[in-house]
């Protein structure tokens, strides 16, 4: 069963990102963000957990942009971290997920 999520902390962040952003960036993001909501977001994007804390987790959007989220799993909340590449913030670009991707982007 899917957890429905919703979103209560991250809008500023989501906001500073869109200000940079294309009309067609936004609306990937925004279904991006739906799908979290919603819960699908496991069966529709390719989603990384964070090492260093196993609340937060990546999503990969499309292959030049991600998001960073914290779920509160006992409030069925989340927060929006960031929003960008993975290029854009260092402590965000984790080895692992920036090799995985390449790869995805290589065979596709």
């Amino acid at each position: 069963m899917a957890m429905r999520l919703q979103l209560v902390a991250g809008v500023e962040v989501l906001e500073e990102w869109a200000d940079s952003a294309t009309q067609a960036e936004r609306n990937v993001l925004y279904e991006a963000l739906f799908a979290i909501g919603d819960g699908s977001v496991f069966l529709i994007y390719d989603v990384f957990g964070d090492p260093d804390d196993i609340s937060n987790f990546i999503i990969l959007v499309k292959a030049d942009l991600m998001v960073k989220i914290n779920v509160q799993r006992a409030e069925s909340a989340f927060e929006i971290l960031y929003v960008g590449t993975l290029d854009d913030d260092a402590s965000v670009a984790i080895p692992e997920i920036a090799a995985e991707v390449e790869v995805d982007i290589d065979e596709g």
